[in-house]
């Protein structure tokens, strides 16, 4: 099972899915760990693969869509899920389902507590959404051990070809900043997953790294780490207000 969950609620929706494969040997590969994505990703046509993702401004975050060029499905099949702030997956859905060779046999979106930590979805998933997810892994389970069918083509929504980045005018760089309440504890540049601040100096963050994963900000025991920028702050704020009502799973097998 691959996943990448910078802050911890798309991991949820992945445990979720699994508690409902069983009798099958899981692998778990959190590609938040850089080591891991140095990993040889190679697979046979009898493994099965759970990718679970979170979606960035309707795309898959960069970090597992840039790993896609590695990943060599060879005709596996594959479980592609992605999850989001409770605004629209747009494209990501489809990007993950053929963004490499694989079998596509199941697929869904799930929502997560927005990552900016504006109370946009929060609380998710929550108990309803685990159990749906839990449902979803049985129903993959009946089609990974041949009990059900598999549909030649699966049919996701989307739209190809994708956006290619977001583009947004926020009046500067979208970059974490710290204040002068930090206290140099390095959570930060141990936790972040692009290896994008220094151990020696956590109050610095590489713009040319940082893909704007929200994990230092939500994990700072002080609260010493946030994006400044009023222009992000008013977007933010719209978000919350404009996407309230409750969006609920998304299944597709």
């Amino acid at each position: 099972m691959l996943f990448f969950s910078p802050v911890g609620s798309t991991k949820r929706v992945a445990e979720g899915v699994c508690q409902g494969i069983d009798g099958v040997e899981k692998i778990w590969v959190d590609l938040s760990i850089a080591a891991n994505r140095e990993k040889d990703l190679k697979f046979q046509e009898e493994d099965t693969v759970l990718m679970v993702f979170p979606v960035y401004a309707g795309r898959v975050a960069r970090v597992p869509r840039y790993l896609f060029k590695k990943i060599q499905g060879n005709g596996a099949r594959a479980i592609a899920i992605v999850t989001y702030g409770n605004r629209a997956y747009d494209d990501a859905l489809l990007e993950l389902a053929i963004g490499s060779d694989f079998k596509v046999i199941g697929a869904s979106a799930f929502v997560c507590e927005h990552a900016f930590g504006i109370g946009l979805a929060a609380g998710r998933p929550d108990e309803s959404d685990l159990a749906i997810a839990m449902a979803f892994g049985s129903e993959m389970a009946k089609r990974m051990t041949g009990q059900v069918l598999i549909p030649n083509k699966l049919d996701v929504p989307g739209k190809f070809p994708f956006r290619t980045q977001f583009r947004h005018d926020f009046g500067g760089p979208l970059l974490p900043k710290t204040s002068d309440t930090c206290i140099n504890c390095g959570l930060c540049s141990k936790d972040c997953p692009v290896g994008g601040i220094p151990n020696d100096n956590p109050k610095v963050t590489d713009p040319k790294s940082c893909i704007i994963c929200f994990r230092c900000i939500r994990r700072c025991p002080v609260q010493a780490r946030e994006i400044p920028l009023q222009d992000f702050v008013d977007h933010a704020n719209w978000l919350a207000e404009e996407f309230q009502d409750r969006k609920e799973p998304e299944l597709f097998y």
